[in-house]
């Protein structure tokens, strides 16, 4: 009888506990959805276990999202995830510090170290000190290194069998798309060339993009990213990552190493005076920092291993999908495309060079590119960690510390309210519209009410977050403009 009432009381008082643990959840589901947030609740948890496998979980949300009122609160333990997909929402998140830490489900890359990992007045200290490396001037002074590389590429498409009419594979041709950016990564980022576009014979690229892969399970089987568990539960699966961490690794490593006793020579010659012919890239820029005492060589290992990984997976996945939106629109946006390109370019084939003045004179292809980046975003979910308690933009709803934020840009830059009917359609014309045209549909506008009072055109302004194809706010992207994600 005793043992009972034991029992009773220790589970009455667990039970208050986690409810008080739970209180500021729960309140957050009542102030954005009422009691149809809470009733459902057994619901989405039902739907969250059966959905976590990352080759089908983006099919799942983006088909049943539209079944539930958003943003939507889900409780899981004692946090909230916190599901948005409006530009206003994600416009409030992305732009409050106590938004600007990554989740602990992000948590998969080379030992949790580095800028892509790191959390709050030492992210913001980190960063400050990178900025300098990835300026416009730095960037410019790569476009021959872009062209370099590029004319190797086709180069290579050219010459390879497997690589060039009715043969050609799309393994092989991502293959070597991505051997041909990681060479541009490690060449702007560490200054060193590794011939990835001849061979990569230690199979680098596919390494990276590996890991990449093993990250997205991690993400969506978050207790994998204890290490205990994750040898207990995936041993196979935990041997490959360790296996292909370690080679990226020291692949690093040596390179960084080796550059750095280069670097330490140059300046012993130089008596520490900066060369006229230096140009500070990242890798300088590190070394720099070391030499004044701010950074060991540790920590510019890391930073570079982070920075080549988000450059080299966000440059060759952009590409890929733009290839893909080509293939498979063909007509109409190939013919524009070609057409842009020699009228720009007279000499087709000959040209040799691509310089800035050319890219801002090919506004279809700009557009092409962005629209390839609406359908199929590069990064189509974004994660943070609320630090401290804060209020959403526009409503009354308090997000709790510890909440987990999922910000859904693949559907939201699929939506019809923001993208109008025909959103899942591949259109690159509507990234071609000009202040002008806008400023005559205003006009157009006012002239209809005030003969009518009413109109039957609609402002055409898209909200400045509805695109995000390399994030933005506080976190966002540094690298070639927005090309890198940390």
């Amino acid at each position: 009888m005793h043992l009972h009432v034991a029992l009773w009381v220790c589970g009455t008082l667990l039970a208050l506990l986690l409810g008080w643990q739970q209180r500021k959840c729960w309140r957050l589901i009542w102030q954005l959805n009422g009691w149809r947030g809470v009733a459902q609740q057994p619901v989405l948890w039902f739907l969250i276990c059966i959905n976590l496998h990352p080759n089908s979980i983006l099919d799942k949300v983006t088909r049943l999202r539209v079944l539930f009122q958003r943003p939507l609160a889900i409780l899981i333990g004692t946090r909230a995830l916190l599901y948005i997909d409006d530009p206003a929402g994600m416009e409030c998140v992305l732009n409050a510090p106590e938004c600007l830490d990554k989740t602990f489900m992000q948590e998969g890359f080379f030992a949790r170290r580095g800028l892509l990992h790191a959390r709050g007045q030492k992210w913001k200290l980190r960063r400050k000190q990178l900025n300098p490396a990835f300026n416009h001037n730095i960037v410019i002074s790569f476009f021959d290194v872009f062209n370099s590389v590029g004319n190797q590429l086709l180069e290579q498409f050219a010459t390879q069998p497997h690589l060039h009419g009715s043969a050609v594979r799309f393994k092989d041709a991502e293959d070597m798309l991505s051997r041909a950016v990681l060479e541009v990564s490690c060449l702007t980022i560490m200054g060193t060339p590794t011939n990835f576009t001849q061979a990569d014979d230690a199979h680098i690229a596919t390494t990276y993009k590996r890991l990449l892969e093993i990250s997205a399970i991690k993400i969506v089987k978050p207790w994998l990213q204890i290490d205990l568990l994750h040898r207990l539960l995936e041993p196979q699966l935990y041997a490959e990552a360790a296996a292909c961490n370690q080679l990226l690794v020291d692949f690093v490593a040596e390179i960084v190493q080796r550059k750095h006793r280069n670097w330490q020579l140059r300046n012993a010659l130089d008596n520490g005076e900066d060369a006229p012919w230096q140009r500070r890239i990242f890798i300088e820029q590190m070394f720099q920092l070391a030499a004044n005492g701010e950074l060991t060589l540790q920590d510019i290992e890391d930073e570079a291993q982070s920075m080549v990984l988000v450059s080299f997976e966000t440059v060759s996945n952009s590409i890929m999908i733009a290839l893909l939106c080509l293939a498979t629109h063909k007509g109409d946006c190939q013919q524009r495309l070609r057409a842009e390109i020699e009228s720009v370019m007279p000499h087709g084939n000959d040209v040799s060079y691509v310089s800035v003045e050319h890219l801002q004179q090919l506004r279809y292809l700009d557009a092409f590119v962005n629209e390839a980046l609406r359908l199929l975003a590069t990064v189509p979910m974004n994660l943070r960690h609320v630090s401290r308690d804060f209020q959403l933009a526009g409503r009354d709803a308090i997000v709790p510390q510890n909440t987990i934020i999922v910000l859904d840009t693949f559907s939201m830059q699929r939506d019809t309210a923001w993208w109008g009917e025909r959103a899942t359609q591949f259109e690159p014309q509507r990234f071609l519209q000009q202040q002008q045209e806008l400023l005559q549909k205003e006009e157009e506008l006012e002239q209809e009410q005030v003969l009518h009072g009413q109109s039957k055109y609609t402002p055409t302004r898209r909200h400045s977050y509805s695109f995000l194809p390399f994030s933005k706010g506080l976190r966002t992207c540094i690298e070639f403009g927005d090309e890198t994600c940390v």
